[in-house]
């Protein structure tokens, strides 16, 4: 027996102990191979592995959820550039809107192509008449009729996500309202609030709360500097 071992068998170490010894020396099996062969583990299926296995196990499981999670940041990186492409040549194509129509077609064609949506609902907010037909109402009649939405969630330029009650799924969808499982609502503002963009899904998890809402915010602040050029 070696000295560090003489020593443990008479000071009566504790497991705690040993464990901590051996967590400030790492190195300690170096060079004791055959101590390593000895050693054993037990396994969850009930079987005695060695310390060895039990290592090469462990790193193979480190490694298995170490390449999970790259292929899930892959697959985010991949999915934020497919949006990003999506949003550029959306935004490239309102630029060149003349007009309020040329910009509803524009973006109903790319949010349910493009973007995959369901169902999406314009409205623009003006108390005088405009050449265009685009859904429009008047700011009193936006805010009888989705209060709730605006007085709890929309408070400056957030966009809500999550499922709509019943009457603002009907005032937002018209026809639509029964199959809206969640919806994403953002305002359109360019110094004043001059609209509403509404998103909508079949699926409840499409736009469940709390879900990034960075490319609906982008699209709804660029589309509200085209509205105030156009309104």
């Amino acid at each position: 027996m070696d000295k560090q071992g003489q020593q443990a068998s008479t000071t009566g170490l504790t497991a705690d102990e040993v464990a901590d010894y051996l967590k400030q020396h790492p190195d300690y099996f170096h060079h004791r191979d055959d101590l390593l062969a000895e050693l054993s583990i037990p396994h969850q299926r009930g079987d005695t592995i060695s310390l060895v296995e039990r290592q090469v196990t462990l790193l193979r499981e480190r490694n298995s959820e170490l390449n999970k999670r790259l292929g899930s940041l892959v697959t985010i990186a991949r999915d934020n550039d497919q949006l990003f492409e999506q949003c550029r040549r959306l935004l490239l194509a309102l630029m060149e809107s003349d007009t309020l129509d040329q910009v509803a077609d524009t973006l109903e064609d790319s949010l349910l192509h493009d973007f995959q949506i369901d169902y999406c609902s314009f409205i623009l907010i003006s108390d005088r008449p405009l050449e265009t037909r685009v859904r429009m109402c008047r700011e009193r009649d936006l805010s009888r009729h989705v209060r709730n939405l605006l007085s709890r969630n929309m408070q400056g330029n957030r966009t809500v996500c999550g499922r709509l009650r019943a009457d603002e799924a009907a005032f937002l969808f018209s026809n639509h309202a029964s199959t809206i499982a969640s919806a994403a609502v953002t305002p359109l503002h360019y110094h004043e609030r001059l609209g509403i963009l509404a998103l909508g899904s079949r699926q409840t998890d499409r736009f469940r709360a709390g879900v990034d809402t960075l490319f609906v915010r982008f699209i709804a602040d660029a589309l509200g500097r085209i509205l105030g050029r156009l309104m």
